[in-house]
């Protein structure tokens, strides 16, 4: 029942663009994030929790947004980077209908 109604909920409401520029961040951010969450997670702990000897709440708590932050803004960096290298292709609006054409 659960599962049934997450989806349905998914479907109704996060399958639709309601912001553009937030809509490409999270979709161009997701599969970047899927491949570096371990290396940020990683020195979250390494280099804070472990020498302050943070509890588990708490660590859990940092490392929840400090992985997403770093994640985002590493990403809205390198998106910034590439896109000077490689700019985006802008779609051209074609003038008539097709029965001009």
């Amino acid at each position: 029942m659960w599962v049934y109604l997450v989806t349905w909920m998914m479907h109704a409401f996060a399958n639709k663009q309601f912001n553009e520029r937030a809509y490409k961040l999270i979709t161009g951010s997701s599969l970047y994030a899927y491949v570096s969450h371990y290396f940020f997670i990683i020195l979250i702990a390494v280099f804070i929790i472990r020498p302050y000897k943070v509890t588990f709440v708490p660590a859990l708590i940092i490392e929840i947004v400090l992985t997403n932050g770093i994640i985002l803004i590493s990403y809205i960096i390198l998106n910034f980077i590439y896109e000077m290298v490689v700019p985006p292709k802008v779609a051209k609006k074609e003038e008539g209908t097709e029965e001009e054409r």
